[in-house]
């Protein structure tokens, strides 16, 4: 896999329709109005949008693990707008057979920054093994924030949905029998996707549909 690292790289552009903000919404079962009333598209479809557009350009090897993901918001992305997006790529890191490899994307419309994502990807150099045990995690203690959860249960056809939506293929999201021999143990949700779960829950507690 041969990577132009430690240089901007420009992903082209898109159009926020309404078609594609409604799809991206479907997809994360977020029915709050409040994105069409103000006209805007919601941040997490404008960072998944160039999280997809990213993943395709560096056609990364099935199995790639979707990390770390910071998000910054500067200024919506208006329903309608055109918007360029493009990516830094900080040079990969190896560590215990996995290369780590850092993004920064960002997202402008017009000539408006309006958003930062900076994403890490984890790339394994070996092949999974067959029936690869799952790993666990300690436990950790709920944070409580003070807001209103949001409670949602992930099916496949979500993840199907999310993956045309979003752009994001990777087989641990969509194939059993590959994500069976990893050390996942099966299929698992887009990180992408729970972290829009946040999202809503934000907009819905502060009433702004770009948070």
């Amino acid at each position: 896999m041969l990577l132009e690292t430690e240089q901007t790289l420009e992903l082209g552009a898109y159009k926020a329709t309404q078609d594609s903000v409604d799809e991206y919404l479907r997809s994360t079962s977020d029915a709050l109005p409040i994105y069409g009333q103000a006209g805007l598209a919601p941040p997490l479809y404008s960072a998944a949008s160039a999280l997809g557009i990213l993943l395709r350009k560096l056609a990364l090897p099935p199995g790639a693990i979707h990390s770390l993901q910071e998000v910054e918001t500067h200024s919506p992305v208006a329903i309608g707008s055109d918007v360029a997006v493009s990516a830094y790529l900080e040079k990969p890191r190896r560590r215990g057979g996995l290369e780590f490899i850092t993004s920064v994307c960002t997202v402008t419309s017009g000539s408006t920054k309006s958003l930062t994502s900076k994403s890490t990807v984890l790339v394994p150099s070996e092949t999974p093994r067959e029936g690869a045990a799952r790993e666990e995690s300690a436990a950790e203690s709920a944070v409580e924030s003070g807001l209103t959860p949001v409670a949602k249960a992930i099916t496949q056809e979500q993840l199907n949905a999310y993956a045309v939506a979003s752009g994001d293929d990777n087989p641990l999201h969509l194939d059993a029998e590959f994500a069976t021999k990893t050390q996942f143990g099966g299929i698992i949700a887009h990180g992408m996707l729970t972290l829009a779960f946040i999202s809503e829950m934000m907009a819905h507690a502060h009433g702004r549909a770009w948070l």
